[in-house]
Formats: structure tokens, sequence, C-alpha cells
């Protein structure tokens, strides 16, 4: 579950720092926002929201099936 949020709050943190570039047209933050290191950060936080998912999914079986 901790990942699942996590990835969660990841990518609602960089799609807030996006709607936020386009609100007060910073250059400044148009650099980060596209940045490299930022598109890293958004495919780990979209690995953490599969394998969050995967890991609830598999506890929802696991308890189901007992």
């Amino acid at each position: 579950m901790f990942l699942l949020l996590a990835g969660i709050a990841l990518l609602s943190t960089i799609l807030g720092l996006f709607w936020l570039k386009d609100r007060l047209q910073s250059p400044v933050l148009a650099r980060v926002a596209f940045s490299e290191p930022m598109a890293r950060l958004a495919v780990i936080a979209a690995a953490f929201i599969v394998l969050g998912v995967l890991l609830v999914v598999s506890e929802f079986i696991t308890r189901g099936s007992a």
C-alpha cells in the first residue's frame, strides 16, 4: 500500500508542477518540468503505482482464498 500511495503522491506532485508552470508562465519552472530527472521521476512514480496495485491485488487474492 505504501508503494501505491508514494507513487500517487509523486505523480500528483509532478502534475502539480506542470500545472504551476502553465499557470505562472515561468521559464524556470518550464525548464525544471521538462528536464530529464523529472521524466525519470515520472517513470519511477508509474512503476511505484503499478507495483502498489499488484501488491494490493495479491493481498486481496491471498485473503480471499484463505
